[in-house]
C-alpha cells in the first residue's frame, strides 16, 4: 500500500513518490519540475467537450514528502538528514519520556463509552476516587454515559439489556484502565479496539466525547503504520515517527481543544489504537523516542503529504520553504492525469452557462508549468468566473493544486 492524502497530510492509505537525474527522468514526461515566475496560462479550449488535465504529486506539499522520505532514505540519507532537508533550519530535542496525550476517538460517536470485562478494570473519577469492576459471566460489557451532570455505570448482561450498578465517584471525568495498561472499546457497531492507557468519557455539553488518554510514545506507534508503509526504508519510517510526534506535541501545544489534544483521523493524523502496530513502526517509534523537531526552540509544525510533486510548497513558518526535491520522484513517478467533462465544470458553477475555456491566470511561482495553481478561470457562454486552484481542486477531487490544464491538439 502507498499513503494517501491528513491534516498533517491534509493524507491514510488509499495516503501518500534513483539519484537526480533518474528523478528529473521519472517527470520529464509532464514537465522539468524548477521553480519558474508565477504567470498566466493561455486559455485553453474544450475538446470533444472534455478539458485534460495534467498535474503531479498528492496532497497540500508542505513540509515532508513522503514518497521523498522513502526516496531520500533508497539514496542514503539518514532520518535525521531527512528531517533536516523537509523542514529547513530546525533542530531535534527531546520530549519528557512518561508524556502523555489525549486523543479524541472520533469512530466512538454514541455518547457513551462501552469496553470490555478484564481482571483488574477499574473506573474512576478525577478526584481519586476507584471502583473495581467484578468479572463474571454475567458482565459482557461495561458502559459510562452521561446522567444528568455526572456519569451512570451499567454492566450489559448476556440477554443484551443493562443494569446500573452504583458506585461513590464524584460527577468529575469518569474514566476505565487495566492494570495491563490496556483497555477493549467497543465501538457502536460493535466493533472491538484495543487502546494503550485508558479511556475517557468527557462531558461536551449534553453529550460525551472518548478519548484515549496515552503516553506519547505508544501514541506514535499507533499512528505511523496508518500514515506510511512500515516496510518503506527504516530512515523513512523513523522520519515519519519524528514527523508524527512533533506534530501531535504542537498541536497539544497550540492546539486549543476542549478536552483533548488531536484528533484520529485525517482531519489530524490517523490513529487506531493497537490495532495499527507493526513491528516497524514500533522499531521507528523505538529508534527516535522522544524526538521532536524544534524551531528556535519552539516545537515545530511538522506537516507532511504523501508527495509533493518534485517541489514542496511555501508553507506559513520559515521552516516549510518551497523548494525543489529531487527524492520525491525516485521510487516512482507522481504524475496523475484527469479527464473532465464541460458539462460536469458547467454544473459545478452553473451561472457561467456552457464552459468554453479554462484559463490558470495565477501560480505560486514554485514548481512544474510555474507553481501550483493559485486561481484559474472558468469562461462560459454567459459569464466568467475565477475561483481558487484549490477550490477547482477539491471540488473535482485532483490530487494536489500542483496542474495544468493540457492544451487541445490541433
Amino acid at each position: 500500500m502507498s499513503p494517501s492524502p491528513t491534516a498533517a497530510s491534509t493524507f491514510v492509505w488509499a495516503r501518500r513518490l534513483l539519484g537526480a537525474a533518474l528523478a528529473l527522468a521519472v517527470v520529464g514526461t509532464f514537465a522539468v519540475l524548477t521553480t519558474i515566475p508565477a504567470r498566466a496560462d493561455s486559455a485553453v479550449s474544450a475538446k470533444s467537450a472534455t478539458f485534460t488535465i495534467r498535474g503531479a504529486g498528492w496532497g497540500h506539499g508542505w513540509g515532508m514528502s513522503q514518497y521523498g522520505a522513502h526516496g531520500a532514505a533508497q539514496k542514503g540519507l539518514s532520518w535525521k538528514q531527512i528531517l533536516a532537508f523537509y523542514y529547513r533550519g530546525t533542530r531535534l530535542s527531546k520530549m519528557p519520556s512518561g508524556t502523555k496525550i489525549k486523543v479524541w476517538i472520533t469512530a466512538d460517536n454514541d455518547k457513551s463509552l462501552r469496553v470490555l470485562p478484564a481482571r483488574g478494570l477499574t473506573v474512576s473519577d478525577t478526584a481519586g476516587h476507584r471502583y473495581t469492576l467484578p468479572t463474571g459471566a454475567k458482565y459482557t460489557s461495561w458502559r459510562i454515559n452521561r446522567s444528568g451532570a455526572g456519569y451512570r455505570l451499567s454492566y450489559r448482561t448476556s440477554s443484551g439489556s443493562y443494569v446500573t450498578k452504583s458506585t461513590v465517584l464524584t460527577t468529575g471525568t469518569w474514566s476505565f484502565s487495566t492494570p495491563s495498561k490496556i483497555v477493549k472499546v467497543v465501538l457502536p457497531n460493535g466493533s472491538v479496539r484495543s487502546y494503550r492507557g485508558s479511556v475517557a468519557l468527557i462531558k461536551r455539553g449534553a453529550g460525551a466525547r472518548t478519548i484515549n488518554n496515552v503516553l506519547l510514545e505508544d501514541y506514535v506507534k499507533g499512528v505511523v503504520p496508518a500514515e506510511m508503509p512500515t516496510s518503506w526504508a527504516a530512515d523513512a519510517v523513523r522520519a515519519q515517527a519524528v514527523a508524527a510526534r512533533s506534530y501531535a506535541v504542537r498541536l497539544q501545544k497550540f492546539g486549543g481543544y476542549s478536552g483533548y489534544d488531536i484528533c484520529d483521523t485525517t482531519a489530524c493524523q490517523v490513529y487506531r489504537g493497537m490495532g495499527s502496530e507493526t513491528g516497524g513502526g514500533n522499531a521507528a517509534a523505538k529508534a527516535t523516542a522522544g524526538t521532536i523537531v524544534t524551531y528556535r526552540g519552539v516545537v515545530a509544525l511538522t506537516q507532511f503529504a504523501s508527495s509533493n510533486g518534485g517541489h514542496s510548497a511555501r508553507g506559513d513558518h520559515p521552516y516549510l520553504a518551497a523548494q525543489r526535491d529531487l527524492y520525491d520522484g525516485v521510487i516512482k513517478s507522481q504524475a496523475w492525469t484527469r479527464t473532465l467533462s464541460a458539462s460536469s465544470i458547467s454544473r459545478a458553477w452553473p451561472s457561467v452557462g456552457t464552459v468554453k475555456q479554462l484559463q490558470i491566470t495565477s501560480r505560486d511561482g514554485a514548481g512544474a508549468w510555474g507553481g501550483r495553481v493559485k486561481a484559474i478561470k472558468i469562461i462560459g457562454s454567459a459569464r466568467t468566473a475565477t475561483v481558487s486552484g484549490k477550490t477547482f481542486q477539491h471540488m473535482f477531487g485532483l490530487r494536489s493544486s500542483l496542474y495544468t490544464v493540457a492544451a487541445s491538439s490541433t
